[in-house]
């Protein structure tokens, strides 16, 4: 009962952090609109005139309104279908991604810290390396190697669905086949990092009492091992919650990069350079677009996903760690 009470305390306190939030981030976004259109305005040769402080107020009041409005209308409205296939796609890569960082990282940090040998020397050699090098570089050099020497994966979301509508190919596999780069490149740029974590909490509970008690009872060590994982796993889900919007953050740029039209993709496009014709009809005069409520909408997207995250692997510490509620 107590560990449930802990659960929906934490759950409720997040959902009035990320309230707070999410009304400070449009306030913020609103400013930045009504600065923009200012600008662009009197680059047109346009005089709106100074605003005061009252109105200002009034009109960042009135673009959050409408911010949360637009929101809701692309869940509930005609737009709900596109909406849902953009944060469903920002979902599957997130989680598929997730899914190999837990997998792979767990067990080669596991493997580096308990048995050491040449995992431990490797790993330890690329941590300082991969923990300063972002994910688009890596997509980059996948997309170099898999994409243009061997012509595995895909270099645009939308081109290789329409390939695989042409041919009849089924299209849970042209779907796989292209995140199969953004994915990769988002494993491998984490992996490492990730498995560095775990790798340093096995070191650390390796030079507990209970260690060396288990390694003298002369037990196994598949079972020393799996005691080792279920020790590190709550720090290890807490690593993860903490470094979950980075890696949301590095998917985005990501799908930007392989025009997944996902969030990522919809929050480039919502501020962007466009070129109007001048008088002789060329493309030359630059116009900054700047869409606040698009913007919004992402940053609504992203706090709802720490949310689920924090949320989920919160309830997973309490639970696989009882020890906390004793300390605490």
């Amino acid at each position: 009962m107590g560990l449930i009470m802990r659960i929906v305390r934490d759950v409720l306190l997040n959902l009035i952090l990320i309230t707070l939030a999410l009304i400070l981030t449009a306030s913020i976004i609103a400013l930045v609109e009504e600065n923009v259109n200012r600008a662009t305005t009197e680059g047109e040769g346009l005089n709106l005139g100074k605003m005061t402080g009252e109105s200002r107020a009034e009109m960042i009041k009135q673009s959050v309104k409408s911010y949360f409005r637009k929101t809701w209308d692309d869940f509930t409205g005609s737009e709900r279908g596109k909406t849902l296939r953009a944060i469903g796609l920002t979902f599957a890569v997130l989680t598929m991604t997730m899914a190999l960082i837990f997998l792979l990282g767990l067990y080669w940090g596991l493997r580096a810290g308990y048995r050491g040998g040449w995992s431990n020397r490797v790993l330890s050699a690329l941590a300082p390396v991969f923990s300063g090098i972002p994910a688009w570089f890596w997509a980059l050099l996948f997309l170099w190697t898999l994409w243009w020497k061997w012509d595995i994966g895909a270099v645009s979301y939308a081109n290789r669905l329409l390939e695989a509508k042409r041919g009849g190919e089924p299209e849970i596999l042209a779907q796989l086949s292209a995140l199969l780069i953004p994915v990769l490149a988002l494993t491998l740029s984490n992996i490492v990092v990730y498995a560095f974590s775990v790798r340093n909490l096995v070191k650390r509970e390796a030079s507990q009492e209970y260690f060396f008690i288990d390694v003298l009872k002369g037990l196994p060590d598949r079972r020393v091992m799996r005691k080792l994982l279920r020790t590190v796993l709550p720090s290890f889900l807490t690593f993860t919650s903490y470094n979950f919007l980075n890696l949301m953050i590095n998917g985005m740029a990501v799908e930007k990069l392989f025009e997944v039209p996902g969030i990522g993709k919809m929050l480039a496009d919502s501020a962007t350079v466009i070129y109007v014709p001048n008088e002789f009809g060329e493309l030359k005069i630059p116009e900054f677009i700047f869409d606040g409520a698009s913007v919004f909408f992402v940053t609504f997207v992203m706090a709802v996903f720490y949310f689920l995250n924090s949320t989920i692997l919160e309830a997973l510490y309490l639970h696989l760690d009882p020890r906390r509620e004793i300390n605490e």
